[in-house]
């Protein structure tokens, strides 16, 4: 047998070995976690509002110096005002192995599986039964989710995986579960600020403050993400602004209580038109009550650094009701903590033992097999049914061009909210050049335009621009953009000015005449 082959039979039977040392249980949540998956590629064009503009930015930033984009000549990189880049680069890294489009289908999927996985290590490290996190899988299409607000909810994993290193490193404070835990901080940072300052809530809570003789090693993993985070909010305008938020001011709408409180069910997982989604939430609800009632009388293993973790889902409960909706360029503030308090307050329930146990882990999991078909099946009707011949669309257009997207038809009967409001940003993904509206130069977007390359009239787009096709006047549009697409009728542009070119379903391509194309 030659050297060369007796290294790969020894590979081969140390693979075996990890492979055959990992425990039942962990391949049932594996495969579990797999299958929530699934809404992440089922469909090329899922109904996730701000989707195409992260595809878009993920593009801007892989393909910036790339000639066949032709960024540079009007972007310029901005990576040190903003706090969430880490989606954009991880995003970017990966596309140089499977693209940009897949390379987020792959962070969507590390939100989709990771956060019954993640949870699950929470669970096991507080001492409650690790069966619980099925009990996420049905929250995980939620209306951030739809929303698209894509390093918020990949966050989410992350703010799980880094409490489960705090109870276990406050256990035991070993080097290589301080330098993980340091990691994880840094990384959920870097995300976003809401689930971070949910861990820093719990790790605050958690703390061993009985111990002050150890409090500087306790504490130490945590420096480098709260320096990072100093700087952010100190030197920083989104981080400034960001910081604003915590004491709404006058122009910051407060829901009031009698509001508030049949209004959170809307920003919990209140996604599609019909009820399908009611039902699996009362399903969910409903299981999460047989598992506490069934669980009646059995012995309680949980650890009691359990009990101070409780202050994170009172913690959101708080910030619904006393933080703003909005604050400037910054939305949805308040209404991302009622998906938070459910998925936060799992690990407070208890799951029955014995026959009892199997019943309702059987009775979650049927669930969570439900909510994931369920969104499945709706978002293939929503590509089935409504998106039309977006391919042709952006086929029409040549590339690296300027173009303005005026979408009229911006709903769905399939989904709530306004899943086409950025499909222009299609465009930008797959062709280059510039595209209206753009979140590129806000203080918080990772990419700003050159000084003197700004769209009309002259700087970032104006709030809701987006929203509102019928305000955008002719002289806004002509003669800087070379093409303007649009959904819906409400476009009647002078024909000296924009020209119908490509008409399909659903779109309309207008291209710009009356000057020759640069």
């Amino acid at each position: 047998m030659s050297i060369d082959v007796r290294k790969a039979v020894g590979l081969r039977a140390r693979v075996v070995s990890a492979l055959g040392s990992v425990s039942p249980s962990t391949w049932f949540f594996l495969v579990v976690a797999f299958v929530a998956t699934a809404p992440a590629w089922i469909v090329k064009y899922p109904p996730i509002q701000d989707l195409p503009i992260h595809l878009a930015t993920i593009r801007v930033i892989h393909s910036f110096s790339d000639p066949a984009f032709s960024f540079q000549n009007d972007f310029v990189l901005t990576f040190g005002r903003t706090q969430y880049v880490l989606y954009y680069l991880v995003a970017s890294a990966l596309a140089y192995f499977v693209g940009v489009v897949n390379a987020n289908i792959v962070l969507l999927c590390c939100y989709l599986g990771g956060t019954p996985l993640a949870l699950r290590e929470l669970l096991k490290a507080l001492g409650k039964d690790e069966r619980l996190c099925l009990l996420v899988i049905p929250l995980l299409i939620n209306v951030m989710f739809m929303f698209g607000l894509l390093p918020f909810i990949l966050g989410i994993p992350v703010m799980f995986w880094a409490l489960a290193e705090s109870v276990r490193y406050f256990a035991k404070p070993t080097r290589n579960r301080g330098i993980l835990l340091a990691v994880l901080a840094v990384v959920l940072f870097h995300l976003h600020v809401f689930p971070f300052a949910i861990f820093g809530l719990g790790f605050a809570a958690m703390f061993p403050w009985s111990q002050p003789t150890r409090w500087i090693r306790f504490g130490l993993p945590t420096v480098p993400a709260l320096l990072f985070a100093l700087r952010w909010m100190l030197f920083t305008e989104a981080g400034k602004l960001s910081s604003g938020a915590l004491k709404p001011g006058a122009g910051d709408h407060v829901q009031p209580i009698n509001t508030a409180i049949p209004g959170a069910f809307q920003w919990l997982t209140d996604v599609f038109h019909d009820t399908s989604d009611e039902v699996i939430l009362i399903a969910v609800v409903a299981v999460a009550f047989l598992a506490v009632g069934l669980s009646a009388g059995d012995r309680d293993k949980s650890k009691p650094v359990a009990r101070a973790y409780a202050l994170l889902p009172i913690a959101c409960i708080y910030f619904y009701f006393t933080l703003g909706e909005g604050h400037g360029y910054i939305w949805l503030i308040s209404q991302r903590f009622p998906i938070l308090c459910l998925m936060t307050g799992i690990p407070l329930l208890r799951m029955p033992r014995g026959s009892r146990g199997v019943f309702t882990t059987a009775a979650a999991l049927l669930v969570a097999a439900a909510s994931t078909y369920n969104t499945c099946k709706h978002f293939i009707a929503f590509q089935l049914e409504e998106v039309g011949d977006i391919d042709g669309a952006i086929a029409a257009m040549e590339p690296n061009k300027h173009v303005a997207a005026l979408i009229y038809d911006k709903g769905s009967s399939v989904t709530n909210w306004a899943p086409f409001l950025h499909f222009g940003s299609y465009y930008q993904l797959n062709k280059g050049g510039v595209i209206e509206f753009t979140y590129a130069g806000y203080a918080h977007w990772p990419f700003d335009f050159k000084p003197g390359k700004y769209p009309p009239p002259g700087g970032p787009a104006r709030g809701r621009w987006e929203w509102t096709p019928e305000q955008v006047s002719i002289h806004e549009l002509y003669p800087y953009y070379d093409y303007v697409l649009t959904r819906g009728n409400g476009f009647h542009p002078p024909p000296e000015a924009f020209q119908a070119s490509w008409h399909g379903d659903k779109w309309t391509v207008w291209k710009r005449v009356g000057l020759a194309t640069p």
